[in-house]
């Protein structure tokens, strides 16, 4: 797989809803190899192929990178445009990997069905640059760690690498003009059993530290940014070694203290707790809450409750009670802030009387002054409820989750979420989503379940 004299380019498939999840990539590439490898960003599938040509016109090596999302293969057009760019790509002898939470979730269906060459499973931020680098080298590829390929018609993967210290890796290429909310935590000790973060990013917590934190928002700051936001499983999680109960405020207070005078020199604003992550409920403390007050602009929190099932909270391995979501809303509101309660209906096993506790505790929280935010369960690879079928909404379910939104004290993509998730059954039936990685996890679930 030698290069010989020949430059490298790497196109990467620009989706918004991915975004987040390419945008540390780009910058590990840009600092860990600079010049001897050229980036360009499409943002229109149908776009590759042309891109692709001119590059191999030119001389260049071409390598196409997907960051792929396991919804975004439930859009029929998509996935079969998807299938035809590949193999157009695979045609100018362009390399196509693909990665992020499905390539990780389902690394032997995107080898086998959606045609990629090769996988990255788990974190690319190390993986992708040596990877590069391998190629740059002539070196083999594959013995990269974090890789998988098919070989002699068998799935072959190189081995997990360790995971990377957030402090090494800019969260975003910030020189380019790209910027996102900022990950401040990585890795999630819970392992929710209908959730994929654990199972790609690992059990530990890491943190980014307040030092580097603060360097991005000033960077953000100084190009003309305003909102300051994060990215982490839980926002009161930050400082956290292990699972607590108790959230290390005086670390929490220590990044906002430092956010909130940067953002008070350029004009701008601290969220933290809201979009685009959630607090767990019994991380909804009163010292964690009277510390938010001070220094944030939002006037909502997002809590995770997800089920008001005591039966299906201890099924889905949440690690909390129904009381402690009750607890988290009364506490939120004394301190100022609407609490946006998420719930999830449809878990594999759930019954319409787990589905009734839970919309009472949403009526409860809707009585209290909270909103209700709406979930359908998705079945999504890599979780241990990934092989799984959802639970279908019986019609007096229907009724009452259609009552909560129409008083405008709930929203939710609810329903474009339920077809999302029987279209991902259907993948599954037709082996274009593989499960294998995820079946005895399911099945000791089922277990549990009957």
């Amino acid at each position: 797989m030698g290069v010989l004299n020949t430059s490298i380019h790497v196109i990467f498939y620009y989706n918004k809803l991915t975004r987040y999840s390419v945008n540390p990539l780009i910058a590990a590439v840009d600092r860990a190899i600079g010049n001897g490898v050229a980036v360009s960003l499409v943002e229109d599938l149908s776009e590759l192929p042309a891109k692709a040509t001119s590059i191999r016109l030119r001389g260049e090596m071409c390598i196409v990178a997907f960051s792929l999302l396991t919804t975004m293969l439930t859009d029929s057009n998509f996935l079969a445009s998807l299938i035809e760019v590949i193999k157009n790509l695979k045609s100018k002898k362009c390399i196509t990997i693909a990665g992020g939470p499905h390539a990780t979730g389902d690394p032997l269906g995107s080898l086998e069905l959606l045609g990629f060459d090769y996988v990255f499973i788990g974190e690319g931020e190390e993986s992708f640059v040596e990877f590069l680098r391998t190629i740059r080298d002539e070196g083999d590829v594959k013995s990269v760690k974090g890789i998988g390929f098919i070989e002699d018609g068998k799935f072959v993967f190189t081995g997990a690498r360790p995971r990377i210290d957030l402090d090494k890796f800019d969260p975003f290429p910030y020189w380019r003009g790209i910027f996102q909310p900022i990950e401040v935590t990585r890795g999630c000790p819970y392992g929710c059993f209908y959730c994929q973060v654990s199972y790609v990013h690992g059990f530990q917590y890491r943190h980014r530290s307040v030092e580097r934190i603060v360097y991005y928002v000033g960077e953000f700051l100084k190009r003309g940014g305003r909102d300051v936001r994060f990215i982490t499983p839980d926002s009161m999680s930050y400082g956290l070694e292990k699972p607590s109960r108790i959230p290390r405020v005086d670390l929490i207070e220590q990044l906002l203290d430092a956010v909130k005078t940067l953002c008070s020199k350029y004009g701008g604003r601290v969220f933290y707790g809201t979009f685009p992550s959630e607090i767990r409920p019994e991380h909804v403390t009163e010292e964690a809450m009277r510390t938010l007050s001070k220094y944030v602009s939002n006037s909502k929190v997002i809590i995770g409750a997800q089920s008001g099932s005591e039966r299906i909270l201890k099924l889905i391995h949440r690690g909390h009670s129904v009381e402690d979501v009750k607890n988290a809303v009364e506490v939120a509101l004394k301190y100022s802030f609407t609490p946006d309660v998420d719930i999830i209906i449809g878990f594999p096993g759930e019954t319409e009387e787990d589905m009734k506790y839970t919309l009472e505790l949403a009526d409860w929280v809707v009585r209290r002054g909270g909103r209700i935010h709406v979930h359908y369960f998705t079945p999504l690879p890599g979780s241990p409820l990934g092989a799984l079928r959802p639970t279908p909404i019986p019609s007096t379910v229907r009724r009452q989750i259609a009552r909560i939104i129409g008083s405008h004290k709930g929203y939710g993509n609810w329903l474009n979420q339920e077809k999302m998730a029987w279209r991902i059954v259907e993948l599954r039936e037709k082996g274009i989503i593989q499960t294998r990685r995820v079946m005895v996890q399911s099945a000791r679930f089922h277990q549990l379940v009957s």
